[in-house]
């Protein structure tokens, strides 16, 4: 559950519900300067489906006993995580063996800086056990990797432009994870005096957002191309600008659905209780092009 503190309530959303607004960016995605990305229909599914683990956690409503509130996705335990990714991968998987290499590539890469650097570990490290038991998990998901990728490469192309796609293919799994994220928990309210573009993703521990201007992860814009960070930001009510702009069109709405809890602290029965009796609302954005 992703949990956002706005406005005398605590806004939920579900994991899965974030991944289908990844779904619907890895749809829109593409224009003259990048690359629609390929194969298309696995890859828009590992977008959509990339927290496919979390379903059942929610649906359980995962209890902070500390705080007496919804658990944040990100204060999760370790061994937790590990279970809750591995079904999740495992599911994805029976359907479509090249989105399940991607989405094992998402959850491994929580725990490895995001395969963005050799050596690297992410914010999910946790150490002692909870270390043990990641590291187990990322020597077992890239020996499941051998076999699925012989599956999942047609042989229409040369294995190392297969490979070097499937790393894009990556990339942009990540972009969209980060900005679907900045999409479920921004307030649409446009910054009074915005910022220089710091780099998005330590913030999402906060349960408090400002609006912000951010940078993404670099992303290709073709497997072999350069590397081209996208500047995200709100500059008027319910409207994110990106520089460049990624999508086939400009204009594209996404809806986010979110349940609101009285932020106030409740027992796990109670909560339980009152996201079920919760209607769920919509939250609209626009995206479009940076304007000067």
């Amino acid at each position: 559950m992703i949990v956002t503190r706005r406005d005398g309530a605590l806004h939920l959303v579900e994991q899965v519900e974030h991944g289908r607004v990844a779904g619907l960016l890895a749809a829109a995605w593409g224009n003259e300067l990048f690359e629609t990305p390929t194969p298309h229909e696995p890859v828009r599914t590992a977008a959509a489906r990339h927290d496919e683990g979390w379903r059942a956690w929610d649906a359980r409503v995962l209890f902070n006993e500390v705080e007496r509130r919804p658990l944040h996705f990100l204060e999760i335990d370790a061994g937790e995580h590990v279970r809750l990714y591995r079904q999740g991968v495992e599911r994805v998987a029976l359907g479509d063996v090249y989105a399940g290499v991607l989405v094992g590539m998402h959850w491994t890469g929580l725990y490895r800086g995001r395969w963005s650097a050799p050596g690297a570990r992410g914010r999910l490290d946790l150490g002692g056990d909870g270390r043990a038991a990641q590291d187990a998990a990322v020597d077992a998901e890239e020996r499941r990797w051998i076999d699925a990728k012989r599956l999942a490469w047609a042989e229409q192309e040369p294995r190392a432009a297969f490979e070097t796609r499937l790393w894009h293919n990556f990339e942009l799994l990540r972009l969209w994870d980060l900005l679907s994220l900045y999409l479920c928990v921004m307030p649409r309210e446009p910054a009074a005096a915005p910022g220089s573009a710091g780099p998005w993703g330590p913030q999402l521990a906060a349960l408090e957002h400002a609006a912000e201007d951010v940078l993404l992860p670099p992303v290709r814009t073709h497997p072999l191309g350069v590397a081209q960070p996208i500047t995200v930001g709100v500059r008027t009510f319910g409207e994110l600008w990106l520089d460049p702009y990624p999508f086939r069109r400009t204009g594209i709405e996404i809806e986010v659905r979110s349940t609101a809890v009285p932020d106030r602290p409740a027992s796990h029965a109670e909560l339980v209780a009152r996201v079920g009796r919760s209607p769920a609302t919509e939250t609209t954005w626009r995206l479009a092009p940076w304007r000067s």
